[in-house]
């Protein structure tokens, strides 16, 4: 409960700063408009035909951008992780990949598939793919020494050492890689959104922008941040039940 308490005021101090900014004509109301506008706003957007179809095309879009880079990163890791001579050689392409702005291939995608939410969904599971890979292979290679002793003693056949030690164990750390990619999944989402001329919430955002709506667009934000956070509790949850002896065991 204690918790809770400090986040929301976490919360309230920055819509007092936020109020107290605009008041005080501290902000820039063309740059930072009114908190009382940007409510006004984010309770209107309900009422334009765009909002629901941009809010589930960025939502949508994400999950299925998850569920490709899950499908294709955590076999993957299993395999890295499980062979240290894989893992050694992938390591200098891993780096570079995580650490390369997807962001800068949407010129390309464009010419190759177009600017529609297909290309979208690539770029979500690029963006995707590595934090889930890093975290299956991390998880791999966390496995407890008595344990990966105990396997080699009994010589333990390779089909159940997978599915009774090396996965349970990696399964932690596969949830943990999928809940961060969560949150890069809303973020790639509607920054490819804003950029190229496709459905979703960061469109909504540019056009507002365009028409000098700074309110809307705030309002449009907020949503996103929304997303995010709702996307992320709903996976928390699913992750607790699915793993409760996880939870347990940290």
């Amino acid at each position: 409960m204690s918790k809770l308490l400090w986040q929301v005021f976490v919360v309230v101090i920055v819509l007092l700063g936020w109020f107290a900014g605009n008041h005080f004509n501290v902000f820039n109301r063309d740059v930072i408009p009114p908190m009382t506008d940007v409510a006004y706003q984010f309770i209107a957007a309900w009422a334009r035909p765009e909002f629901l179809p941009a809010i589930w095309s960025t939502l949508s879009d994400a999950l299925m951008g998850i569920f490709f880079a899950a499908v294709l990163a955590v076999p993957l890791g299993l395999l890295i992780g499980s062979l240290r001579a894989v893992e050694i050689a992938t390591r200098t392409l891993l780096d570079f990949g995580r650490a390369f702005p997807v962001v800068a291939l949407l010129p390309i995608f464009v010419l190759l598939i177009g600017a529609n939410s297909a290309m979208k969904i690539v770029t979500i599971a690029i963006a995707c793919f590595f934090p889930i890979l890093l975290q299956t292979i991390y998880g791999v290679r966390r496995q407890e020494p008595v344990i990966v002793d105990t396997v080699r003693s009994f010589r333990i056949p390779h089909h159940l050492r997978f599915f009774r030690v090396l996965l349970p164990s990696a399964l932690p750390y596969i949830a943990t890689g999928i809940r961060i990619a969560a949150t890069v999944s809303i973020l790639v989402a509607v920054g490819t959104e804003v950029i190229m001329p496709v459905p979703g919430v960061g469109r909504q955002i540019s056009v507002a922008s365009i028409n000098d709506e700074v309110a809307l667009a705030f309002a449009y934000v907020i949503y996103a941040g929304f997303l995010g956070v709702i996307l992320t509790t709903l996976w928390e949850i699913a992750e607790e039940r699915m793993l409760p002896w996880a939870r347990r065991t940290r």
